[in-house]
């Protein structure tokens, strides 16, 4: 475990923590409580689903950002 330090409503994570994550400056988080721990995922950005997606479903007319909407539902 590594500390972190915590300032007014600000959680200060360490440096090679938010690289082991593969987050960048301006990356959007969730952050939620998971049996009493602080959890906090990654979120993929609409322009990083897209790339991800790129390729897997050839001739679709369904937008990528509309078929992760209909999975999430």
């Amino acid at each position: 475990m590594i500390r972190a330090k915590l300032e007014g409503d600000k959680l200060l994570i360490p440096e090679n923590i938010i690289q082991k994550a593969g987050l960048k400056d301006g990356d959007e988080v969730e952050v939620g409580l998971e049996d009493g721990k602080v959890v906090i995922k990654p979120l993929v950005g609409s322009a990083q689903f897209k790339k991800e997606l790129r390729g897997c479903v050839e001739s679709s007319k369904i937008d990528p950002l509309e078929a992760k909407r209909i999975w999430e539902a």
